[in-house]
């Protein structure tokens, strides 16, 4: 991730996700919104496709054996 969002940016990105916060929350919003950053950054990228369980899955495996 590249530069960090203003106050301001941050929240406008709240209230176009549809949140209306009392300025209380909108602070601890602002807070919270640097960890949060901090925890994407941990993430790791760039792994192919072929690593994700998701893409394996065969749910037909899981069907009731006919017999």
């Amino acid at each position: 991730m590249t530069d960090t969002p203003s106050q301001d940016e941050i929240v406008h990105l709240a209230r176009q996700a549809g949140l209306d916060l009392p300025d209380a929350y909108l602070q601890e919003l602002v807070e919270a919104y640097g960890h949060v950053r901090a925890m994407i950054a941990r993430l790791p990228a760039g792994r192919p496709h072929g690593d994700e369980p998701a893409h394996t899955f065969v749910p037909q495996k899981f069907l009731p054996v006919k017999e």
